[in-house]
């Protein structure tokens, strides 16, 4: 049976004597450590006393974050951007040039690496975020405004008048009554 005074390290199990043992608190996890790992772990922990000072202070509060003024969002709607057609061959030339491979691409903008092969390899169209990240980290052009087409900018000769089913079934009547 443990004596009183022995606790256990968290982190590896080891029995310790209370007066040697560690309690720090760790990304807001109180743990109680033994020497050795209180050794591997200090420079990560937020605070740490020995178990017998920690135990006559009162715990800390849990910090919440100081709510921060939001920035406004951007007024910029995604469906005002498509990607450029060429995007595959812009994609793989400032890849290269920058002397990187897939993977290195794929970690530096958070993707999987089969993402960025198919991208390169024209499968797959990246999405407006994603193309936004690549433009960021290859230092490149991948979105351009969307332009609506317009029929009335054409003259009038120009213009395609709208076909209907009942118009083509007319003209294939007139050409059988001339026929």
């Amino acid at each position: 049976m443990p004596r009183p005074d022995t606790v256990y390290c968290e982190m590896c199990g080891r029995p310790v004597h209370r007066r040697e043992a560690y309690i720090v608190y760790l990304e807001g996890t109180r743990l109680v450590v033994c020497p050795t790992c209180y050794s591997r772990i200090a420079r990560r922990a937020s605070k740490a006393l020995p178990y017998t000072e920690a135990m006559r202070r009162p715990r800390p509060a849990a910090r919440r974050p100081s709510p921060r003024p939001r920035a406004r969002p951007r007024r910029v709607s995604l469906d005002e951007f498509e990607v450029v057609p060429d995007y595959a061959e812009r994609v793989r030339r400032a890849r290269e040039r920058l002397g990187w491979s897939q993977r290195t691409l794929a970690q530096a903008v958070r993707e999987g690496e089969n993402v960025i092969k198919r991208i390169e390899a024209g499968k797959l169209t990246p999405s407006i975020d994603l193309a936004r990240r690549l433009e960021k980290v290859l230092g490149i052009k991948l979105l351009e405004p969307v332009v609506e087409e317009s029929h009335t900018a054409l003259p009038p000769a120009e213009r395609v008048k709208d076909v209907t089913l009942g118009d083509i079934v007319i003209v294939r009547k007139k050409e059988e009554k001339e026929g």
